[in-house]
């Protein structure tokens, strides 16, 4: 092989795990984007369940 085809093969290697890093950064931003909203879905149902909790502190001295 010469150093020529080496050098693009390298070069196309390097490109494709860029490509392969970005859109694995991107998975994972969405993933945590889909937790956060379902913990926020969760907190809501545990309010029309419960609408009361958390709204009261009685506290004695």
């Amino acid at each position: 092989m010469d150093i020529a085809a080496m050098s693009m093969s390298l070069g196309s290697m390097r490109t494709m795990s860029s490509i392969n890093v970005s859109l694995l950064k991107k998975a994972i931003d969405v993933t945590k984007e889909n937790a956060d909203m379902l913990i926020e879905n969760i907190k809501q149902m545990e309010l029309s369940v419960n609408p009361n909790l958390g709204s009261n502190f009685d506290m004695k001295i």
